[in-house]
């Protein structure tokens, strides 16, 4: 097994089972054949679609405590933007509660909320004006400019051109949400969320693991200097730029948030991004995997890993620091002599001699074209014979800031990355781990 696969099995487990979305289907399609039938007294209802996660594919298992689902439905009306919003929303609860039919229906801000077994349905009037559609409000009966469709839209774009993976992420960041924000805070959620990972979606494709890194530090790089400052960060609707997704939430809301993700990243420069960390970070539902044979071989050379850090052949940096703690993360692969690759994690398990890896670094967007510097520490009798336990400072010798070493001697090894910027050191990484046999 490997870590990208556990991530493929934890997406599979937090997607809505087939009996949910068939639920789903049932009861939203009946209440959109209800509103638009003919023994409706309304005839203001012209049209009428799912909208929200289930609509864009973003949607995940109801959690376990409430069990409930939430579904958006829209119903284009024949309103218009001079109509009190309030008696357009109230007009359309008293459609849904004729006969019986919806007795739940109740009046919310922006729709009418319907109840049915585990399933919270909000239905949202819309009126349209021009080409343009605009959501009503029951509390100051106003209409604000909105486009469902173009979030779709918006949506579908995005994932293609991040070949597949941003639907999936969504979904990650939606379960690490569920998993993480107190009951009493209200951490940014739905399109907001959404909208602040399409803002921090890295260059490139890589494995889950590594994307969802990216996108954490890419989020703290952006909104950590708002935060602290005691603002609210502005999140612009990706269809509408003159609405901010924010307004409604507060800077402690974007704090808790913020300071959540700086505890993930945490435990990624601690254990490294391995299954134990994931666990941590994303709950018990993601897969545990048995790694008791590595961590006791392992285990069995914490005296060497904490002689290996105090190697006195082992340079001390030459730049200035701008950071005080690790903040970047190294990725690594190794390319077997047989031709197989394996991702690894940091100090997870014994490779053989005569191996390629190839070490990368995580790092935010706004430090992607900076120098990267690599310090290289061998130890152990081989490499000491050998005059090669090194200790130096190496240059990128792969694309994006990358390091290439080859497992030429037994023993415990490691590296370090360093970004460097104008002379200083902006970011680096804790040490990584190899035991070569």
């Amino acid at each position: 097994m490997t870590l990208e696969s556990d991530f493929q099995s934890f997406l599979h487990d937090i997607e809505p089972s087939p009996s949910t979305i068939q639920e789903i289907s049932t009861a939203q399609n009946a209440i959109r054949e209800y509103l638009l039938g003919r023994g409706n007294s309304s005839a203001h209802y012209l049209d009428t679609y799912l909208s929200g996660s289930y609509a864009k594919h973003t949607s995940i298992r109801p959690a376990s405590d409430d069990g409930h689902r939430d579904v958006d439905v829209i119903v284009e009306t024949d309103y218009d933007i001079h109509s009190n919003s309030c008696s357009a929303i109230t007009e359309l609860r008293d459609a849904l509660r004729k006969e019986g039919k919806y007795s739940t229906a109740r009046l919310q801000h922006h729709s009418v909320g319907v109840t049915l077994s585990r399933l919270d349905i909000d239905i949202v009037p819309l009126a349209k004006y021009g080409d343009e559609y605009f959501i009503g409000s029951t509390k100051d009966e106003s209409w604000k400019k909105t486009n469902p469709k173009g979030h779709l839209a918006w949506a579908t774009t995005i994932n293609q051109e991040h070949v597949g993976k941003f639907k999936p992420l969504v979904k990650i960041f939606k379960w690490w949400r569920h998993v993480n924000c107190p009951a009493n805070r209200r951490w940014p959620k739905g399109i907001t969320l959404e909208k602040i990972i399409a803002d921090n979606l890295p260059d490139s494709a890589s494995e889950y693991g590594d994307l969802v890194i990216e996108v954490m530090e890419n989020i703290i790089d952006t909104l950590e200097r708002e935060v602290e400052s005691g603002r609210v960060p502005v999140v612009e609707d990706p269809v509408l730029a003159q609405n901010n997704l924010s307004d409604g939430y507060t800077n402690e809301d974007y704090r808790g948030f913020v300071e959540a993700i700086e505890r993930a990243l945490e435990i990624i420069q601690v254990t490294g991004s391995c299954n134990e960390s994931w666990r941590k970070i994303l709950g018990d539902r993601f897969p545990a995997r048995d790694n008791a044979l590595n961590s006791r071989l392992i285990s069995q050379d914490q005296s060497l890993r904490n002689d290996a850090l105090r190697a006195p052949h082992r340079k001390k940096a030459p730049w200035k620091f701008a950071v005080k703690k690790p903040g970047v993360n190294i990725i690594a692969k190794v390319i077997f002599p047989d031709g197989t690759i394996e991702r690894i994690s940091n100090d997870e398990k014994v490779i053989p001699k005569e191996c390629e890896i190839e070490y990368g670094v995580l790092r935010p967007l706004s430090l992607a074209k900076c120098e990267v510097k690599w310090q290289v520490v061998n130890t152990g009798e081989e490499a000491r014979r050998d005059g090669s336990l090194r200790g130096g400072f190496e240059t990128a010798n792969l694309s994006r800031g990358g390091r290439s070493e080859r497992t030429k001697y037994k023993g415990l090894h490691y590296v370090q990355c360093f970004v460097l910027k104008k002379g200083y050191c902006v970011a680096y990484s804790k040490e990584f781990f190899i035991h070569v046999s």
